[in-house]
This record gives C-alpha cells, structure tokens and sequence, in this order.
C-alpha cells in the first residue's frame, strides 16, 4: 500500500460495495436520477428567483423591514394610495403616430386584453387614449406610455407580456412592458437560453476531448454518465431548498457548469488509474479497488478542497452567495460520492469492454499508462524547469503577475440593461423611455423615517421632508415632481418614494444614492427627532457592495486556514500547503487581470466574441476565488498524489517530481481541457455576468494546467527539495 492509498474504511467499504452489488448500485443511481428529474420539473418553476436578499442589517435591509411590518402589501398596489405604477407599457411604431386610427386601434386592442386578464392581475393605469394627457407621449407622438399597477408583478409579467403582445400583433405597432419585474423576467429568460448554449457548446466540446483521451465511446460515455447522474441529484436537492428560502435563479446554471466540469474530470481520474492497473496486470475487481484506493483518494480530497474553499461563501449573509455555494457544495459531493460508487459499479459491470467501440482518433493524450513518461512533451517541460528552476520561476512568476497587474484597476458594479442584447425589445422600449420621457421606473429611491418616539411631532416631520423634497428637485437624477408619500396607520413610519432616471445599476444612478444619503438627508433632518433610512433597488447594491468588501477577507481567511489544515493532514507536510497556496493565489491573480483586460479595456472582447462592459459584475471576484481555489487544488491534489507515491518509493525528490509530471500530464491535460470546454460554453452565453464567470474560469484553469502545474510546481519542488515533505512529528505520526 502506497502512502496515500486510504485507510478510512468508509472510502474501501464504499468502492467495494460497488464491486459486491453493481447492479443494484447502478439500479439505485438511475431510479434516484429518474426521480430527481421528476422533482426538478415540479419544483423548479417556484424554487428560483431573481430577487436578492441579504441579512447585514445595512440601512436597506432595516428599512425593507420596517415597511413591510407598517405598510400591507394591499396598500402599496391599489391605486389611489399614491401607489407606484409596477410596469409601463411603452408603444411605439415606426410609421404610426398616436394620432393615426390604427394606432389608436392598437391601444384599443391592448386594453381589451388587459380588462379580460381581470383585476386580480391588473389593478389600474393611465393612457393618454383614455385621458388625453400630453406628458405619457412623446414629443415625435411615434412613442406612448401606459403606466399599469399590477398586482403581483413578478408572477403576473409574464402574462402581461404576453397578452399585450398578441394584441398588437401584425398592426404596426409594438408595444413592451417595462419595469423591475419584466426585467427580472428578461434576466431569466436570457439565463435559460445561456443555459441551452451552454450545453450545445460545453458538452460536445468535453465529448471530444473524451474521445480523443480514450479513444473509445463507451469510456468517454462513462463519465458523462457520472456528471449527468450528479447534476440531476444536485438539482433536485437545491429545489427542494428552493421551497424553504429564496434561492438566486444562476444556481441552475452554476450546478450544471460545476456537475459537467467536476463530474466527469473526477471520473477521468478514476477511469484512466483502473485502465493503468489493467494493462499492469490486474484483475476487473483489483483494478477497481486499486484506482478507488489511489485515485479515488485523490477525487475525496479533491472535491473536500472545492467543498472547503466554497463553504466560505456560506459566511456572506445573501442569498446570492450562499445559493451558489450551496447548489456547487451539492454538486460536488455528489459528484464524489457518483465516483466511488456508481462508476466502480459500471466498471466492474463492463470490465474490458470500457474500451469497445475505439475510434480511429489520435491519442493526443496517454493517461493510460502504456506510454514512456520521460517522452512526453510534458515531462520534457518538466524536466526543462528542473533542471533550470530559478529561471523557470522567475520567467513563470513575471508572467502571472504582469497578467495579474490589471486587476489593480479592476471596477466592480452590476450589470445594467444597457449590457443586454441590443436586439432584445425590452432593452430598446428601455432606451425610448429614457430618451422621450422624464420617467423613472425601473430606479428608484425610498426614504423610510421612523419617529423615534411617540412624542416626536409630525409637523418636525413634514418639515423635513419638505426640505428634503426641495433639494431632491434640484438634483436632475432624481424624478422629484412625481415623488410619492405614505404614512403608516400609527403615524410612526412615513415613506417617500423617488423616482430616479435610468437603470438601476448605472453609475449616476449609484452616485445619487449616494448623495442622498451623505449629503441631502442629513442636511434635511438635522435636529428631527427621526431615525431616516434609504433604501431601493440601488440602494440594495450600494449595501451589497460594501457587504462583499466587509466579508471578503473572512471569506478568503477561511478558505486558505481550511485548505492549509486539509493538504497538511492528506500530505503529512506543513510546505506542501503553503507552496499550493501562494501558486494558487498567483493563478487567481492572474485570472483576475485578464478579465479586467478582456471585459473593461475590450483587448481582444470582440474577437472572442464578449461584450467590453465599464465594471465587473460585483459579486463575481469573490465568487471566482472560492471557486478557482477549489478548483485548482483538484489538480495539485492529483499531481502531488502522484509525487508522493513516487517519492515514498524511491525516496528521490527530483525524480519523483518528473514521473509524476510525465504520467498526469495526459490526464491532467484532458481534464483541464474539458473544463475549458465547459466554461467555454458558459461564456458563450448572452449574459455579461455568465461571460465573466465562463471566461474567468476557462483563462485560470488553462494558466493553472500548464504554466503551473507543468513549469512552477516542478521547479518549485526542486528548489525545496526534501523541504517539500516537511513537518512536525506529531503531524507525521497522526
């Protein structure tokens, strides 16, 4: 038995009870997979929204709290309570104006689609066709406004939609919904077709690659197999979360990038350790327990440190953050777990005829151990950075850190709808509203001011409020003549609500909240016995933003000190994890600049196809380096696995490094590549937040497989030399 071979009876009991039972193994797998599928067709409509919600106690988060304790949602959508119109029906026509009868009857037509919806969907609106009022037109009378109050907008815009819609079918005339809701659905819509391109792209990009890595289809069908089983679980069980908390909608596409990238990279490990052990003359049965022993080991700390390094977004208190990490956790455990049983149940199911159905296809990579490890380019490399490792470190390390420079100037922010396709009807009546009209809608502030005591006098209030009214008007972000005001029943909660201009993520949007909160409220209340609060879909982000840069270091913190604790007690070293950690960091650097050249400074965004955008998406840095991390470890766990062994054998450190660089290379190789197919696919997508992830991860998973696992690991090892396996006694006993 090879040092890292397990000696936990939990991880043999499972890999032999695959080989004991392989039909009811598999039988349970498929039937468990079958139901999940039925779960996630059930549930998943319900399960996912597009709504953040954070637990920090920032000002946006009290003031949520106390409007909804003070104020009945009934009483925030029946007109004539000041409401706010929920959505706004932008008309438009090339060649019509309002004046014209057809366009007129359009509006018509529209109006009778929204009256047989009925008033339990629409609660009221405006139109200029109703009462002649001149501001819902624009000044070339080609673009109306029919601001509505739905009831329950994010349920019901999708109905609206499409009602409207099929209205003004054929007449010359568009008509678009527009509002928090329809963009919510819009981002939703459009995740779900990134979703489809991702697998259009990602799956037979990874098919390829596993066929040109075994040359067989039944081998290369294995590990699809594992991935698709480990997916449907994972997305049965967020789901089923789903119906207890909100869970962020991107989850879906997180569990389907991380299933197809982690399932079939852990059962690539396996499936090339048992065809090693075959060809070296073992049984079907011994070659199954020997890659669980070896290989599947190092899935199990594998997919540990991916499980360790995302837990770390368990600590940030939205559920953003911990909807991802959750729905990835899940994925990746039960991806594990699809290793050591389900895949030795088909293994030893199929035995030899794993390799039927070969291709003539050239085997560009050989982890399957019937080739020289010193022949290959990849031991060549390695030998190469052995040999001169002062100067392979300081040429590899020059390299990552001037693609890392960029990220110095990295500007986080959200996507706004201007990143949306241009072709996309939602942006375009967007852009109409915005050009022809004074109309916030989508962006708004709302001050919250709760009296601090029963004695506080409303006219201090008014007063105040008053103040602060007139300076809003002064202030061109703000819509202050259609500011709205309401009061709770006991008179101890007054909101204002705002209108702003443009998006609620863009910049001047942003920059007035941030006025008003510093500068305009303070001075208006100064001396109001009040505590005064904003809040507001911007306001939201401003709080989230600081969120991430009050978490971010805890996050980090965690994830190093756990992943330290894990690659010392798997490797019996104290230098193994500290050298994994700084090679990691430099990789994650790296990615970091490389996306802040690509999507901020547009070098080559549009050769690649991506879309040159001013920030990076907030909540994305952050979510890169958990996700990076474990990731990275995946590789250095099973490279280093292998050093060891060799190591443990010969006791020649040098040596052990080359051979085990030359005999993962292939392996390590195809799987890298497969990931890069999957988050290839995942870039591909029309969203600006899914390029970045898709692109971030693909750029550091490709730096992380060659410059350095291939040049700085074996040049760093070299240079250590015997320090590598450094550690305490007591370490090495336990």
């Amino acid at each position: 038995m090879n040092s890292l071979e397990p000696t936990h009876p939990g991880l043999q009991m499972a890999v032999r009870l695959g080989c004991r039972y392989p039909r009811t193994l598999l039988a349970v797998w498929l039937l468990l997979a079958a139901l999940c599928v039925g779960v996630v067709l059930r549930l998943a409509g319900a399960a996912y929204g597009t709504d953040i919600e954070r637990h920090d106690g920032s000002d946006s988060v009290r003031a949520n709290a106390l409007i909804a304790a003070h104020f009945p949602p009934a009483a925030l959508a029946v007109p004539g309570s000041a409401a706010q119109s929920t959505e706004v029906l932008v008309f438009h026509s090339d060649t019509l104006t309002v004046d014209d009868p057809a366009y007129a009857a359009a509006a018509m037509a529209v109006a009778e689609r929204l009256q047989a919806l009925g008033p339990g969907v629409v609660a009221g609106g405006r139109s200029y066709f109703l009462s002649g009022d001149a501001d819902l037109v624009s000044a070339d009378r080609h673009t109306t406004l029919v601001p509505l109050v739905l009831i329950d907008p994010p349920t019901q815009v999708r109905v609206l939609r499409d009602a409207v819609v099929a209205a003004v079918q054929g007449s010359g005339v568009s008509v678009t919904p527009v509002g928090p809701a329809s963009v919510g659905l819009a981002y939703r819509e459009l995740a779900d077709s990134d979703l489809r391109a991702e697998l259009r792209i990602g799956v037979p990009a990874a098919v390829v690659v596993l066929l040109l890595v075994f040359g067989s289809v039944v081998a290369a069908a294995v590990p699809l197999l594992v991935a698709t089983v480990s997916i449907a679980v994972a997305l049965a069980l967020t789901a089923l979360w789903g119906q207890f908390t909100p869970v962020y909608f991107l989850v879906v596409n997180m569990v389907l990038m991380m299933g197809l990238a982690v399932g079939i990279d852990y059962a690539l490990f396996v499936l090339v350790r048992y065809r090693e052990e075959r060809q070296a003359g073992a049984s079907v049965v011994q070659a199954v327990e020997r890659s669980g022993a070896s290989a599947g080991h190092a899935v199990v700390f594998s997919g540990a440190t991916v499980v360790v390094a995302l837990v770390g977004l368990l600590l940030v208190p939205t559920n953003v953050f911990r909807g991802l990490a959750a729905g990835a956790i899940a994925v990746v455990l039960v991806a594990v777990l699809a290793s050591l049983t389900l895949l030795p149940a088909l293994l030893c199911l199929l035995g030899d005829r794993v390799d039927v159905l070969r291709l003539p296809l050239p085997r560009l990579f050989r982890g399957d151990g019937s080739a020289d490890p010193a022949r290959g380019l990849s031991a060549r490399a390695a030998q190469a950075a052995v040999r001169r490792p002062w100067a392979t470190l300081t040429v590899c390390t020059a390299l990552l850190l001037a693609l890392a420079a960029p990220a110095l100037h990295m500007r986080l922010g959200f996507a706004g709808i201007d990143t949306l396709p241009a072709q996309l009807d939602l942006r375009q009546a967007f852009e109409r509203l915005q050009q022809d009209f004074r109309y916030g809608l989508v962006a708004e502030a709302v001050v919250v001011v709760e009296s601090t005591s029963s004695s506080t006098p409303s006219s201090e209030v008014d007063q105040a409020l008053g103040r602060l009214r007139t300076a809003l008007g002064e202030d061109a972000a703000f819509v202050a003549e259609s500011a709205r005001e309401q009061q709770s029943a006991d008179g101890r909660v007054r909101v204002l609500t705002i209108p702003m201009l443009g998006d609620a993520e863009g910049e001047p949007t942003l920059q007035a909240i941030s006025r008003l909160r510093n500068a305009l409220v303070p001075a208006a209340f100064e001396g109001t016995p009040a505590e005064v609060m904003v809040t507001g879909t911007s306001a939201g982000y401003l709080d989230f933003f600081e969120l991430i840069r009050r978490f971010a270091p805890w996050v980090m913190g965690l994830v190093l000190g756990l992943s330290f604790v894990l690659l010392a007690w798997a490797f019996r070293s104290v230098v193994v994890p500290l050298k994994a950690a700084v090679l990691n960091l430099l990789s994650v650097g790296a990615a970091y600049g490389v996306l802040v050249l690509v999507f901020q400074h547009g070098v080559g965004a549009g050769a690649l196809g991506l879309q040159q955008v001013p920030i990076i998406e907030a909540w994305i840095p952050l979510f890169l380096f958990t996700v990076l991390y474990g990731l990275s470890m995946d590789y250095h766990v099973f490279l280093l696995s292998r050093v060891r062994e060799h190591y443990d054998a010969s006791g020649d450190n040098t040596l052990a490094v080359v051979q085990a660089v030359g005999s993962t290379a292939g392996v390590i190789s195809g799987a890298a590549l497969i990931m890069v197919a999957v988050f290839a696919g995942f870039a591909a997508g029309e969203l600006v937040m899914f390029q970045q992830i898709g692109f971030g991860l693909a750029v550091a998973v490709l730096l992380d497989a060659t410059v350095v696992r291939l040049l700085l690991v074996p040049a760093l090892m070299t240079v250590l030399g015997e320090r590598n396996w450094y550690a305490p006694r007591w370490l090495q006993r336990r």
